[in-house]
């Protein structure tokens, strides 16, 4: 591709575009829908009967470009993040990330300030600094008539999709987050996280949450076979797909035999199918989370890997609201998170190329090999082979068996003094920390409301533009 003209570039990129998507939709007829349909028409103005809010946690913008390039180069098409660009309806805006406390927010903080209207500090959910609960927007929606539903790759009592549900001074609440989902009875919960559904007491005393959905309605599933069952299904539903958060993409993709675990995908289209027949509407939230953790953890295996499944969800957003113009879009991220960056590698940066096919080398993520060791209780170059495709030398190997014989709560630290250098020379990413940092994101906006969405917008103010678009009243 590198030999086109900048037009047959253009060209090939246009029509690549369109079968590359295929792969992520029933068929290329849904494929043309989405890509196409809508391109030519004016913003959508008047009200939306629903919202579905898409959004990718810690997506630093060099991430983008890396799994931009890499999808270039491996399946020879361009992300459909980037294929957004080509719609006619989008409203784009850039975004402040910015909490009450600092402008590096947290996730709560910044999920709050969509949820509630209003910058509150990091760390808690919906709740002032002089500890007032500000209601949340699913609450709003709830009293509308509307159903709700929070779908995501972390758990589901996670601090994202908690700011759109509940309210907690402290984002580690979590046992009282699911206890609020409940009570407040989120119609579609999809994720991980089950084991806040069992809480035990300070008196021994053990409450188990899920009878208690069962009892109220709710369809409960815990694999990906039940999952696909109940999209035909109505009522509540809620799957939880394990114990803490789902397992990295990567490691879902290469982990053999595989695991009846749900992808983001799966749970979205699911989610889709049993919030289409609420006939006042629904406001849902879709989280690809674990792009932020594989951050935290400098994992370029993870991180392409995880944005990847997430962009796979763009096309049947765009296929959903092209059916039904009644629908508002919302595709963005919360913050960045670690600085990711495709960089400029050997003699005129020539080898920046051939380092997004040895990210390939790449099967597991800093997770998987954290448990295996640990399970091991030593270091074993077998699963530094496995993850890496690196042979581990004797000082690599003492580094890590320092931090088992320690018993670190992550080894992700230890992977990267011993083998950071040489990960970083092998795939050309680099990374400015493991934090989050204060970059204005991109934000994309179809549909009913999104052209009152300004080309500058700071994160709190969403609340009003979302309520607006619904015809909600919060005042």
């Amino acid at each position: 591709m590198e030999n086109l003209t900048p037009a047959s570039r253009r060209q090939f990129l246009k029509l690549s575009g369109l079968a590359g998507a295929a792969s992520f939709l029933s068929s290329s007829a849904a494929v043309a829908s989405a890509s196409t349909a809508g391109r030519g028409a004016e913003h959508s103005s008047g009200q939306a009967k629903n919202v579905i809010f898409l959004v990718v946690d810690g997506l630093s913008n060099g991430t983008v470009g890396l799994a931009h390039h890499w999808k270039l180069r491996h399946q020879q098409t361009p992300l459909n993040w980037m294929q957004l660009f080509e719609r006619e309806d989008l409203q784009r805006a850039y975004q402040d990330t910015a909490s009450a406390s600092s402008p590096v927010t947290d996730s709560s903080a910044a999920a709050s300030s969509w949820g509630c209207g209003q910058r509150i500090d990091n760390g808690a959910v919906n709740v002032d600094a002089a500890g007032e609960s500000l209601k949340p927007i699913f609450s709003y929606a709830k009293e509308a008539g509307k159903a709700t539903g929070l779908v995501t790759t972390c758990r589901v009592t996670h601090a994202t999709p908690a700011g759109f549900a509940a309210n907690v001074p402290e984002r580690n609440m979590e046992d009282e987050i699911a206890q609020q989902y409940l009570e407040r009875e989120v119609d579609v919960i999809l994720g991980g996280g089950a084991r806040h559904f069992t809480q035990k007491r300070e008196d021994g005393s053990v409450i188990q949450y899920i009878p208690r959905f069962v009892d109220k309605g709710y369809t409960y599933v815990r694999n990906r076979t039940e999952l696909t069952e109940a999209a035909a299904g109505q009522g509540p539903l809620i799957g939880l797909f394990a114990k803490s958060h789902i397992p990295y993409a990567i490691d879902r993709e290469n982990q053999q035999p595989r695991e009846d675990t749900p992808s983001l995908v799966d749970m979205f289209r699911v989610a889709l199918a049993r919030l289409d027949r609420a006939k006042d509407g629904f406001v849902l939230q879709v989280e690809g989370g674990r792009v932020d953790h594989a951050g935290h953890a400098n994992d370029a295996g993870a991180i392409l890997h995880e944005f990847l499944e997430f962009d796979a969800c763009i096309p049947l957003a765009l296929e959903y609201i092209d059916a039904h113009p009644d629908t508002m879009l919302v595709i963005t991220t919360d913050h960045g998170t670690a600085g990711c960056q495709l960089n400029g590698a050997g003699a005129g940066y020539k080898d920046s190329g051939p380092a997004l096919d040895r990210i390939n080398q790449l099967k597991y993520s800093f997770e998987w090999l954290h448990s295996r060791l640990m399970e091991a209780k030593k270091f074993d170059p077998k699963y530094v082979k496995m993850a890496f495709g690196i042979d581990a030398t004797p000082e690599q190997a003492a580094i890590v068996q320092r931090a088992i014989k320690a018993k670190a709560k992550y080894l992700s630290g230890a992977f990267i003094e011993a083998f950071g250098a040489q990960l970083q020379a092998m795939t050309a990413v680099g990374w400015t920390s493991g934090n989050h940092t204060s970059e204005c994101v991109e934000l994309f906006a179809f549909g009913p409301g999104s052209e009152t969405v300004p080309a500058f917008v700071r994160n709190y103010e969403l609340f009003g533009i979302l309520t607006k678009s619904l015809g909600i009243q919060t005042s």
